[in-house]
């Protein structure tokens, strides 16, 4: 049988990097073994679900490439549907209506709690007769609807974890439809999945207790059960459970901080689950081949950031050309920066120069600033080591002067550049690094960049020229 696996978000914030994973484990399951991948949004939370949160979720998953079968579901479109099944498990003694209030409730719990005796619910209106239920109706009490649990345990062989067995001596009838008529997680979820067809469950161990519940409702109602398979949790480096005091942990945060979708789903899949070799890059179709269930660990993963960041910058060395170039020509349009056809050669020359340095898309971004912008600031450790030296002033007016005397194809030769920078360091009895790092501090604002000389080759000679003027002016004023 083909296995039809689904992603049951929450649209209550942004896609999370645990959520991320459990949506990339059922979608290799199903790319893996010809089945489908179905998407359902859990929105019965009226108050904290968003339009936003929906729309993020929907841009994660799409960015990370994970495409899904069908239309969405959309849980809170289903309330009927949720309604109907609880009257049959009513009607075929499964279920009662409770109508104990809130306040009752909690005085049961505090004579438990006093006389130290099992805190369940004690089935006062388990017993209810027929009669007794007709009158609070007919006098429109308000009731919830419990389940009634008849068995003593439940067991499943958990996908991950293997055999696992739950006592139900002291758990309570528990509730599956609020007092305003709306179904509990419990219900909903047993519900839709079986409407949707749904035969392998792979979701995150915080749903663990919830599995016993949701196999006492399908065996109740008839329904065939499906497999059941529980991700442990992701981790920080400090072996708590991941949250925002560890950084970034949502999809939408990393693509921010210019992680590639690639590199973040060859990351994910590679937090907790073992492909069986070295190689730790690797294709999607790779990781579809090499992907089995029975090699997910058992164990929390942690969330190695610079394993990622290490994984990312493999991801943008080994990027074609073309996506590089995409990269950039969508960046100067989304930021009104246009080239000149003269520019257009030395701008590709630049291109593949800061590739080899650019670990995120964010750092690509930040160099071709330094192609588009002359320094607004200085790094300031570089303006106390090199600015604030004696003569820097009149070094730079004087190379300005050897360099504006040059005509525009002297620019075209980066081997003439570096001869005449290293010349002119002579001729002034320097160190060619002498003149080399203020020089780039002018140009770029930054004690590390590309190569010098080919960095003016790449901005060229006006631009060369004006940026040693600003630099002058700035030192002037310090």
């Amino acid at each position: 049988m083909k296995p039809i696996v689904r992603f049951a978000p929450s649209p209550t914030g942004f896609l999370h990097v645990g959520g991320a994973r459990t949506a990339i484990f059922n979608w290799l399951i199903a790319r893996k073994l010809h089945g489908k991948f179905l998407l359902r949004i859990e929105d019965t939370d009226r108050q904290r679900s968003t339009e936003e949160s929906i729309r993020q979720i929907l841009e994660g998953l799409n960015w990370l490439g994970l495409n899904w079968d069908d239309d969405i579901v959309f849980q809170s479109a289903r309330n009927d549907r949720h309604k109907e099944v609880v009257e049959d498990l009513l009607a075929n003694d499964h279920a009662y209506r409770c109508f104990c209030t809130p306040e009752e409730l909690e005085s049961k719990r505090l004579y438990a709690e006093q006389h130290k005796i099992n805190k369940r619910y004690d089935g006062t209106c388990r017993k209810l007769s027929r009669e007794q239920i007709s009158e609070f109706l007919e006098r429109k009490m308000p009731f919830s609807v419990r389940f009634k649990i008849e068995e003593q345990k439940t067991e499943f062989t958990d996908l991950i974890h293997g055999r696992h067995q739950t006592d139900l001596t002291d758990m309570d009838d528990f509730i599956i439809q609020r007092s305003d008529g709306t179904p509990v997680y419990q219900m909903a979820v047993v519900v839709d999945d079986h409407d949707m067809g749904v035969n392998l469950v792979l979701r995150g161990d915080d749903h663990l207790s919830n599995t016993p519940k949701q196999i006492l409702l399908y065996k109740a109602l008839g329904w065939s059960i499906p497999q059941f398979g529980h991700l442990p949790l992701i981790l920080g480096k400090d072996k708590t459970r991941l949250s925002k005091r560890h950084g970034a942990t949502s999809v939408q945060e990393f693509r921010n901080n210019g992680i590639l979708p690639e590199a973040l789903f060859n990351f994910l899949c590679l937090l907790g689950w073992n492909p069986g070799q070295e190689q730790e890059k690797m294709s999607r179709e790779e990781i579809i081949d090499l992907f089995e269930v029975n090699r997910i660990n058992h164990t929390p993963a942690v969330f190695d950031e610079q394993k990622l960041a290490w994984l990312n910058s493999r991801y943008m060395v080994e990027m074609p050309f073309d996506q590089l170039l995409f990269h950039a020509e969508k960046w100067c349009k989304d930021n009104q920066y246009s080239l000149r056809p003269d520019e257009e050669e030395r701008f590709m020359f630049y291109l593949k120069i800061i590739q080899v340095r650019s670990k995120t898309l964010t750092d690509l971004y930040d160099f071709l600033k330094i192609y588009f912008d002359s320094p607004q600031i200085y790094d300031e450790k570089g303006v106390q080591k090199y600015f604030k030296k004696e003569g820097v002033s009149e070094l730079l007016k004087k190379l300005r002067g050897t360099l504006s005397s040059l005509d525009d194809l002297h620019f075209d030769a980066i081997d003439k550049l570096d001869g005449l920078i290293r010349q002119f360091a002579a001729e002034h009895n320097l160190a060619a690094a002498k003149v080399i790092h203020p020089l780039r501090l002018a140009l770029t604002g930054r004690t590390e960049s590309p190569g010098i000389f080919e960095l003016m080759h790449i901005l060229h000679k006006d631009k060369v020229i004006s940026r040693i003027d600003s630099a002058v002016d700035y030192i002037n004023n310090l």
